[in-house]
């Protein structure tokens, strides 16, 4: 296993070192590592490390294939920018415009924001697009109490008045 000289040692160190974040600390430790212990199985390295086999070969294959800026193409996970519909501030626009609308006393439907959403964007969203979109802006879904379709408002209103104000037990 052999690294591209994208880097001097001294300058791969330098690097590992200028790393705030662990997880980068660890993928700039795999590379010096290979780089310096040229000819070492990865086994051994893999060892003295404590971290697997396959995560030094993926590292150094990321790293032989894009250089020194590999870190940008090996992220994992998250909102990728270049994937999503709207950036975030977008996204808030919306949702600040149609809660506007909702303080003046529409009812708010995910369906009116969905069709919203489509006709900024031009294209269709699913159903989980507009859910995860209220999960990211911290909205929750709210509905008024369910009441019995046999309900009689006038009835119950006259058991309020009429009713005992506090429960005695009979003795």
């Amino acid at each position: 296993m052999k690294t591209k000289p994208h880097l001097t040692d001294i300058e791969l160190f330098k690097k590992l070192n200028e790393q705030s974040e662990l997880r980068a600390y660890q993928d700039w430790q795999i590379i010096y590592s290979v780089q310096k212990n040229a000819g070492t199985k990865s086994e051994t390295i893999a060892q003295i490390l404590g971290i697997s086999q396959s995560k030094i070969y993926r590292v150094i294959q990321l790293y032989n294939k894009f250089g020194v800026n590999w870190r940008i193409y090996g992220k994992w996970g998250g909102r990728r920018d270049a994937r999503c519909h709207m950036s975030f501030e977008e996204e808030s626009q919306i949702l600040a415009k149609v809660s506007e609308s909702a303080l003046t006393g529409k009812i708010l439907i995910y369906k009116h924001i969905k069709d919203i959403i489509e006709t900024k964007i031009g294209k269709t969203v699913s159903d989980d697009y507009i859910w995860d979109l209220f999960k990211r802006h911290g909205w929750k879904k709210k509905v008024p109490r369910p009441s019995h379709p046999k309900a009689d408002m006038e009835k119950q209103e006259e058991y309020k008045k009429t009713s005992n104000k506090f429960w005695q037990p009979n003795i």
